[in-house]
């Protein structure tokens, strides 16, 4: 049962404190109230594993928080985009080519980057420390240069605080591990540190400060003092050194620069009109929320306790997020909240590349191995509270706040209902959600028998004939139809809108019919009148920003209540009657293309489990957005004899209703199939969709199935699709051409099996063969 939704709490960005408050709604969510996290990316790195992740001492994987995964095991709404504006009046956020949504309560975790704006050349030749994604992949190249390089490099980091120093004895430790291990001619890689005034790691105690300088001695990396940088170009950067009274330029040769100065705030809070400090950082007091607007927080390093300011570092954003967690629920809910104190000072332990660290607090200073292995445990202890994910048992619906329930019109008794035993059965959304292929069948054969259908002369394609879409004799062209509806298996209503027309379209872009026109049913879940026109708005938006591409005008449709979100459009498009494709009609030697991967039934299945790495589920639903249109025009244009759509009965499925009525053989490559990142794996892991059971019934009609049970690209064969690519059969010498072309269009076509009279057999044996 969904609960009964009156609030919206949005974040945006996906820092430490937001992490933390993510963790913590989950284990401890507010009745009546939505979560949102809107996130640039997936995964979000954890700074304090930076260096460990540079060095070579972590992977990816080890220091990154799957931010997607971790908000639908925290059933939090997770948005992947980036915020362009906020109208603080209207309470909405703008983000990059989707439509706005609303906040009631709003807090903004977005960190900070490196000022690199101020000089000149910056910003196109060196390398900013954040985001740490985008520095991540430039320094993957970096590394590549330095093993391949037959000269020493010169690599120069600018800013002279701890981030700068960790980073840089991390490079300096990776060029040395990976040559010492490849035995590369160009082993002494040189370092430099780019230091504007005359000390470095200010802040720091001065036995600190001495044993950072010592190891960069030891290390041979250069320290220059009284550097600062006027200038940078793709060879050199250029300095002001020296005196006020006696200032001289000097020039640094260099390959790269990589920039780690002071944070600079985001632009969009000032336009907002948001209260910010001298420095351009939303200003927060000691409840954590903007000094002008009471419905929004901020933490981190977006923000400034004007109180009690302290240096932008992480640990402060972890101490921050219990704090934010309480004061949002209490927020919501109108209740006082509490106050954050800021420590005064704070442990910070620094790595030095080797797996050896600096501890320091205040006057204390020590050093060595046993500080690292106390930095590591620190951190792994952390990333696991956000990665490590408990079981939560299916949650009973709870009491919502009389607070909000009465702030709305609406309310159900489904509210107070007493504590029911539910079966814990997960059952997929999208077109996973179909009747069984032989379901839909044997019941309409038998319905059919008992009350046959009126048949008029102007259906061409109807109910006997069970294509994409119905053809019905029109003036001048014949009108194709179809309809398709499904409940949502996301709970984005925006992406699941453009998803779900496009996946209607494709039956009429299978018969090779232009869209003309949309009627939409849908079904919205109960919720207070603002939360429905929220969401119906995004519902909307969807819809028609997908049919406007594809040239088809939306002329009504009907809505109702529900349980749960789900959509229906019924789709009509014109086509001129010796133009249209049909399922069946696959010729002797033709080839089968195919123009999207397998497997968005086993990662939606895996993503509503939590199992899904983020970057994946991002990529799946990516190839769910891809329109089937110019697809079914490139088919025509290389006159394809039939041509469907993959959708829920999988691909085996629908490759079956190609070869219906035939005495063909269907060769399969099985390894030329291409299959979503991630897919295989879960698959491994035995995760699948609740139609792959009856899917499967369809193995009976491939003659060596047994010999291909244990291939890991087999299962997803029967893997339902949403939103699937075409199958089309094309005359051997025109499948070089049309692949070519698909590609171009941004398809991931390929050629995967082949049409023989070969081998005699009878119609119902539908005969396919895996080689």
């Amino acid at each position: 049962m969904n609960q009964i939704i009156y609030k919206d709490i949005v974040l945006i960005g996906g820092g430490h404190a937001h992490a933390l408050v993510i963790k913590m709604w989950g284990m401890k969510p507010v009745a009546g109230v939505r979560l949102t996290l809107i996130s640039n990316q997936a995964h979000t790195p954890y700074s304090g594993m930076l260096p460990g992740l540079v060095s070579g001492h972590y992977d990816f994987k080890a220091t990154h928080i799957d931010l997607f995964k971790l908000c639908s095991w925290a059933k939090v709404r997770f948005i992947c985009n980036k915020v362009e504006s906020l109208n603080c009046a209207e309470q909405s956020i703008s983000m990059h080519e989707r439509p706005a949504i609303n906040y009631d309560i709003l807090s903004i975790n977005t960190g900070s980057t490196p000022n690199i704006q101020g000089v000149e050349g910056a910003p196109q030749y060196a390398i900013g420390v954040k985001p740490i994604a985008k520095f991540h992949r430039k320094w993957l190249q970096i590394k590549q240069r330095m093993q391949c390089s037959k000269k020493s490099l010169s690599i120069a980091l600018v800013g002279a605080g701890a981030g700068g120093f960790e980073l840089l004895m991390a490079m300096y430790h990776a060029a040395n591990t990976q040559n010492s291990d490849l035995h590369s001619p160009a082993m002494n890689h040189q370092f430099h540190w780019i230091v504007s005034g005359e000390s470095v790691l200010n802040g720091y105690n001065k036995k600190v400060q001495q044993h950072a300088l010592a190891m960069c001695t030891s290390a041979g990396i250069n320290v220059h003092f009284n550097f600062r940088v006027i200038n940078v170009s793709h060879t050199h950067i250029a300095c002001s050194t020296g005196t006020a009274d006696n200032k001289q330029r000097k020039i640094l040769l260099t390959d790269e620069v990589i920039w780690c100065t002071a944070a600079k705030a985001a632009l969009w809070p000032q336009k907002a009109g948001l209260a910010l400090d001298n420095k351009g950082f939303i200003a927060i007091n000691d409840q954590l929320q903007s000094t002008s607007h009471s419905n929004i927080f901020a933490v981190g390093d977006a923000a400034t306790q004007i109180n009690h300011p302290r240096p932008k570092a992480g640990v402060f954003a972890v101490r921050q997020g219990p704090i934010l967690y309480k004061n949002l629920c209490s927020a919501i809910l109108e209740k006082p909240l509490v106050t954050y104190r800021p420590q005064n000072s704070f442990l910070s332990l620094l790595a030095t590349g080797n797996r050896h660290a600096i501890a320091s607090k205040g006057f204390f200073c020590a050093q060595g191995q046993w500080v690292w292995h106390w930095k590591n445990y620190i951190d792994q202890k952390f990333m696991a509270m956000l990665t490590v994910l408990p079981d939560i048992s299916k949650m009973q619906i709870a009491v919502v706040d009389p607070l909000l329930s009465r702030a709305s019109e609406f309310t159900l008794p489904l509210e107070n209902t007493k504590n029911q035993p539910q079966k814990n059965v997960m059952r997929c959304g999208g077109c996973a959600a179909k009747i069984a292929s032989s379901v839909l069948s044997s019941t309409l054969k038998k319905v059919t028998q008992d009350i046959p259908v009126a048949m008029r002369d102007d259906v061409l394609i109807g109910l006997d004939s069970p294509d994409d879409a119905a053809v019905i004799d029109g003036k001048d062209q014949a009108i194709v139809q179809s309809v398709d509806q499904f409940r949502s298996f996301i709970d984005d209503p925006y992406l699941f809108a453009k998803i779900a027309t496009n996946h209607a379209l494709s039956d009429l872009h299978a018969m090779a019919s232009t869209p003309q026109s949309a009627l939409s049913i849908v079904s919205m879940p109960h919720a207070a009148t603002e939360i429905q026109q929220r969401e119906l708005y995004q519902l909307s938006y969807g819809i028609i920003e997908e049919l406007n591409k594809a040239g088809c005008s939306l002329t009504g449709g009907h809505t109702s209540e529900g349980l749960e979100l789900s959509l229906g459009l019924c789709v009509n498009g014109l086509v001129d009657k010796e133009a249209i494709k049909r399922k069946t009609g696959a010729r002797n030697g033709q080839q089968l293309i195919i123009t999207k991967p397998l497997g968005t039934g086993v990662i939606m299945a895996a993503h509503m489990q939590c199992l899904a790495d983020g970057d994946h589920v991002l990529n799946c639903l990516d190839t769910m957005l891809q329109s089937n249109q110019r697809a079914g025009e490139i088919f025509k244009k290389y006159q394809c004899s039939a041509m469907t759509d993959v959708t829920g009965f999988g691909f085996i499925g629908h490759l079956l209703e190609t070869l219906r009525n035939s005495q063909l053989t269907c060769r399969l490559w099985l390894g030329q199939m291409p299959v979503l990142k991630g897919a295989i794996e879960l698959s491994r892991q035995g995760i699948k969709s609740t139609l792959f059971d009856k899917n499967r019934e369809v193995e009976q009609h491939i003659s060596n199935a047994q010999d291909w049970q244990e291939n890991e690209l087999y299962a997803l064969l029967f893997d339902p699709q949403t939103s699937g690519g075409l199958i089309a059969w094309v005359d051997p010498d025109q499948t070089i051409e049309c692949i070519d072309a698909l590609k171009i269009a941004g398809y991931q076509a390929h050629i995967v099996a082949q049409a023989s009279s070969d081998e005699p057999r009878t119609v119902e044996s539908h005969h396919i063969v895996i080689i």
